[in-house]
């Protein structure tokens, strides 16, 4: 049985309505409609609020569906790499910042800051062509 499916009994089982479990959860009844229907898949956060709401264990209420357990892994490895492509990006602005700023800075301390700018922004280059 699908995600939505589990859904959707679990909802009536519990005799609450989607405007109800909508407000619970802060999102509209609509989307609680395309869950149900298996339009969209709930995220990670959402299921897990699910899961509480309706007294479900998270087993119970993936189980069987690989088409959503894809989902939640795809999404969990975009907001990883989203992360750590941020991160690198602000110490590589903070790196060059300090470049720009330190007028004293000795040679070597800028070589050194600019062998990190580079190897990081080579990161960057590497996690963006592997995702591609």
């Amino acid at each position: 049985m699908e995600v939505g499916q589990r859904l959707k009994e679990r909802r009536n089982e519990l005799h609450l309505t989607q405007d109800f479990v909508a407000e619970k959860l802060g999102i509209t009844r609509q989307t609680i409609s395309n869950w149900e229907n298996g339009r969209s898949y709930p995220d990670i956060e959402r299921i897990i609020r699910l899961s509480e709401l309706y007294n479900l264990s998270l087993d119970e209420l993936l189980k069987g569906d690989q088409e959503m357990v894809h989902h939640l892994k795809a999404n969990t490895t975009v907001n990883r790499f989203l992360k750590l492509f941020a991160l690198l990006l602000l110490i590589n602005v903070f790196l060059m910042v300090l470049v720009l700023t330190k007028q004293n800075l000795s040679q070597l301390i800028a070589y050194l800051i600019f062998s990190l700018i580079s190897i990081n922004t080579l990161s960057i280059f590497y996690l963006i062509i592997k995702k591609i």
